[in-house]
């Protein structure tokens, strides 16, 4: 064998363009032969456009490309094995869901044992994907846990949880081994790692005559850098490492460490032996890499290990003597950041840059980030110049049209009543249930708006189900049948079925429509693991199944195959290893997101994996690092972070934070360096921004319509005793009921409220008060209990609700019986309830009308009592005409309106606070202000001065006109668009 043959290519240059035309000149004549081994699939499809377009540039319109892999998913069935070569020397890997599932199984029966506690199936997943992380972590790190030193002190001195969760690893360790000998299958790191070794073993023996390519690798793991040593010194094998950086300084080199974005570089030069300092770069990349020399040198000393920060002056000092005084401007030409006030300024920013790009003819630009919630925000904002770009890291099938579908429909089996279920079903473009496209939503819009959204009469009778429910309450049937425990493979068969059965059209079967495209394949694959391996999980109720499919559907990752645009392209930074464009933005480098902070799971502490020899989160700031400094070091590359994110105030990267130390320490005012051309960021701010100048002041509405069309009630030219109040405190609310004719629907599936409460209590006593006349008896207090049960229960309130409530109940009824029979004593007989009284207020040719909670006749005269569940008007609420109410019914009482009673005067008014807590049940009478006549007298008058001013065509509806007394239960607040104006004039102005 020869000596290593390694070289670099150096940061910046294009990884893939530059390899591909180095590769033909080192094998002009045997390339087609070659294999070349390269980090992902992504790095292979970009490989193979590579030679294509290299081809092309010399006028060939066909070429031969070579065997290309992935080193990290080597198939045993193709190059570099020969078939058949590995028969018997290496298992098939155990199905991914196979593998979580019966991990789950094991987790469920360890904890049957030791818990009292229930564990469903998602739960066990939850528990069983760490220990399958730790799994994964030994494989590679060729670690055997239980064999080591630290897992005895683990077990005889940890805390207990962690030997607990130890206890469980024991068992998985002396069970899983012999389940995969069962089952003869492996796991899929170790048959990784296997394949490595066997592939290391195969060319020790048998060196391959054909060139061997290893590029782009870090080296992670200890088999792949043994092959790489082994590569390295075949006859025709080259390995291109991905940026090594020779860093000159013995001290340097000695204080990289995981962190370090040379770590993986320094573990291969180490491990396959090589002299750092002489390894070369890549072939014809010189004139491409030497303007970017001083750009890496930069890049190399901000994140110089921690150890070395304090000679940074001496650093800056060497940067100038090898580079010239202007070093820093030939660095940072290029290189810019850009500091948002927000993520939504960061995400608008990087969209502008993103979009000028698309005006310079072929130049391409890609954002790179791990947040994917800046990269969706980026699409977004893309979308408004009608740019489609695809994020590569994909979005959970979750959130896919397929994973909303088979989501509702599941959530509507395990709530069949529900509206806002059956709301998302039927508004779900997938849903047909053998009809046209759109059809079954046309046939829902009306029984959601006039029916589900609306007020119905208490005790009408129950609507019969239109022909599309029908179905679908059918189609769900098996679904709602399996209401109990049972196998997920049996939910999910019953889901399939029901789920084909609702997306049939009249002209195609549901199975046609659900599983096509990739995240109907995805979620095909998902539900047949289930069907397949499902037995292997704890069995499951609706509930139980419903959650494992959201588990399972939130870890599912739905890429497209192709990019939807050309030139643009939003990638994690795992999926821009190796790929180049024109202009690279880095987004979202901010602590604890680029990089992301550790995650060290629930079973190792992190000086546990230490001692165990698994991988620490050190060393994924190490991969992070470097490839921060691979994109950093691109020609042209922004820097984007956003000051505050939705939780608060950020930190900037580690990276950009030391990047930024070291130009300070350069020049008091280094920050200059980093400015783009263009100031972007003020770009984003006044993009949607609007001049002071520009600027409309949001006035109150104050619409003026037509007289004729200002009391357009059902009843004509009138009011009800309580739309007085609202036209006294809120106008608008009376033009948005009585000129445009609106109603408020109600929310779909909305709780019951204050209002119902209200209405329910109400009911329980007209209902007990008509049936037993005072006085009352203690006795009776069990009447008025279940009169207010049967009303609560016509309200629609559940059985275990009405319980609760049953001790409030019980207070109110004696509260209620002991002012009854003390009102009785005084002489006041109850003569109705709600019951009807209009009048015509004089001169005006318009009826004031209403019913009357509670009219009792007295000795003095009648009374008035308002039932209030809520808090009431006060004396001299009433007493300054704010809620006229009370005064309005004894001023029709007088005029003789009320329903079988003459004219009559009152004696009192009165409110009852019926709430049943809090010591709230009490009388609060009206007329301590003023007496009952004067208070009758004015409400007439503000009455008629009211006609007179909405009769004036010059007068608007004003929105909440008074400072103090609102209308708290507006319907039109949205329509009459308060926010806008509200918050500049006070929350209301005196008219």
């Amino acid at each position: 064998m020869i000596g290593p043959q390694v070289y670099n290519m150096p940061s910046g240059v294009p990884f893939l363009t530059s390899l591909a035309e180095g590769l033909r000149g080192f094998f002009p004549d045997d390339l087609q032969d070659a294999l070349i081994l390269l980090p992902t699939r992504r790095a292979v499809r970009g490989m193979g456009e590579a030679f294509v377009t290299a081809a092309r540039g010399d006028g060939t319109q066909a070429t031969l490309l070579p065997r290309m892999r992935p080193l990290a998913d080597i198939d045993p069935e193709e190059p570099p094995f020969e078939p058949g070569e590995l028969v018997g020397l290496v298992r098939p890997a155990i199905d991914a869901t196979q593998r979580r599932f019966e991990m789950a199984r094991v987790v469920a029966e360890y904890h049957k044992r030791v818990s009292d506690l229930p564990l469903d199936a998602a739960a066990a997943l939850a528990m069983a994907d760490p220990l399958l992380n730790i799994l994964d972590d030994a494989a590679l790190e060729e670690a055997r846990l239980t064999q080591t030193e630290a897992w005895s002190v683990l077990m005889a001195e940890a805390a207990k949880h962690y030997q607990d969760a130890a206890t469980l690893y024991r068992i998985i360790q002396d069970f899983w081994p012999a389940r995969l000998s069962e089952l003869e299958m492996e796991e899929p790191q170790t048959r990784k790692v296997k394949l490595l070794h066997l592939l290391c073993e195969t060319w020790l023996e048998n060196p391959p005559k054909t060139p061997i390519i290893i590029a782009g690798s870090t080296g992670s793991l200890q088999a792949t850098r043994r092959l790489m040593k082994i590569v390295a010194s075949l006859p025709k094998g080259l390995v291109v490492l991905p940026g090594f950086q020779k860093t000159d300084n013995d001290q340097t080199w000695a204080k990289i460490d995981p962190q370090h974005p040379q770590f993986g570089m320094k573990r291969i030069v180490e491990d396959l032996g090589l002299d750092r300092g002489n390894i070369p770069d890549w072939p014809s990349v010189t004139a491409q890499a030497k303007p970017l020399e001083a750009r890496r040198r930069l890049l190399e000393d901000a994140l110089t290990p921690v150890g070395r920060t304090h000679d940074w002056i001496g650093r800056i000092k060497k940067l100038r003597g090898d580079f010239g005084e202007d070093v820093f401007e030939k660095a940072t030409k290029g290189l810019a950041r850009i500091e948002a006030r927000t993520d939504a300024d960061e995400a608008t920013t990087i969209a502008l840059i993103l979009r000028e790009t698309l005006e310079t003819p072929h130049a391409t630009a890609a954002l790179v980030t791990p947040d994917q919630k800046l990269a969706r925000r980026v699409r977004a904002r893309l979308a408004r110049w009608d740019v489609s770009v695809d994020m590569s890291q994909g979005e959970p099938l979750a959130e896919t049209p397929i994973g909303v579908f088979l989501d509702a429909v599941l959530a509507l089996s395990q709530n069949p009543e529900g509206d806002v279920e059956r709301a998302v079903m039927f508004q779900h473009q997938l849903t047909a249930l053998n009809a046209e496209r759109g059809a079954a939503l046309a046939a829902w819009q009306p029984i959601e708006r006039d029916i589900l959204r609306t007020e119905q009469k208490i005790g009408a009778p129950a609507r019969v189900p239109d022909e599309f429910e029908t179905q679908l309450n059918n189609t769900l049937a098996p679904l709602i049948e399996l209401d109990g425990l049972a196998s997920a493979p049996v939910w999910a068969s019953a889901l399939i079925a029901a789920s084909e059965q609702i997306a049939t059209r009249s002209d195609r079967h549901g199975s046609e429509i659900l599983w096509r495209g990739e995240a109907g394949q995805a979620a095909a694959a998902l539900l047949e693991g289930i069907v397949i391996y499902g037995n292997y999980l704890p069995d499951v109720d609706t509930t139980g199944f419903l959650r494992l499919m959201r588990n399972l559907m939130r870890g599912k990752v739905v890429r497209k195959r192709y990019g939807s645009h050309p030139r643009l392209s939003i990638l994690g930074p795992l999926e821009a290893r190796m790929l180049s464009a024109d202009v690279i933005i880095l987004g979202g480098l901010n602590e604890g997101t680029w990089p992301a902070a550790p995650q060290p799971g629930p079973f190792l502490s992190r000086g546990m994996r230490r001692e165990m020899g698994l991988s620490l989160p050190e060393r994924r700031y190490g991969l992070a690092a470097h490839d921060f400094f691979e994109l950093a070091a691109n020609p042209t590359v922004f820097l984007t972070r956003s000051k505050r994110s939705e939780s608060g105030p950020t930190v900037a990267s580690r990276w950009l934070w030391r990047l930024q130390t070291l130009l300070q320490g350069a020049a008091k005012d280094g920050s200059k360096w980093l400015q783009p051309d263009q100031d972007y960021a003020a770009w984003a701010e006044a993009l949607d921004h609007v001049m002071p100048k520009h600027v409309v002041k949001a006035e109150p509405p104050e619409p003026k319509p037509p007289v004729a069309k200002r009391w357009s009630t059902d009843k004509g030219r009138s009011l009800s005793i309580t739309e007085v109040k609202t036209l006294i405190r809120d106008p608008y609310a009376t033009y948005g009921k009585h000129v445009l004719r609106l109603r408020r629907l109600k929310d779909l599936g909305q709780s019951l409220g204050a209002s119902e409460f209200g209405s329910a209590v109400h009911l329980g006593l007209e209902n007990f008060l008509n049936e037993h006349p005072s006085p009352l008896r203690e006795a009776q207090d069990a009447l008025l209990v279940g009169a207010l049960e049967d009303a609560f229960s016509l309200y629609g309130y559940p059985e275990e609700v009405i319980a609760k409530e049953r001790g409030r109940f019980e207070v109110i009824a004696q509260a209620l019986r002991e002012e009854l029979n003390r009102r009785h004593a005084a002489g006041y007989d109850i003569v109705g309830q709600e019951v009807w009284g209009e009048a015509d207020v004089p001169g005006r040719n318009f009826t004031i009308r209403g019913k009357m909670d509670f009219v009792e006749r007295g000795p003095d005269g009648y009374g008035f009592v308002d039932f209030k569940t809520g808090t009431p008007a006060g004396d001299a609420e009433v007493a300054a005409g704010f809620d006229p109410q009370l005064p309005l019914a004894a001023w029709i009482l007088e005029q003789g309106g009320l329903t079988g009673h003459g004219k009559a005067t009152t004696a009192q008014l009165g409110y009852l606070q019926v709430k049943g807590s809090n010591n709230s049940f009490k009388y609060k009478p009206i007329g301590q202000k003023k007496d009952i006549e004067t208070l009758t007298a004015e409400a007439i008058e503000t009455l008629d001065k009211l006609i007179a001013r909405y009769d004036d065509p010059e007068i608007g509806y004003g929105s909440q006109v008074r400072t103090k007394y609102t209308n708290s239960w507006s319907d039109f607040e949205g329509l009459a668009r308060r926010g806008e104006w509200a918050g500049i004039l006070g929350e209301g102005t005196k008219t």
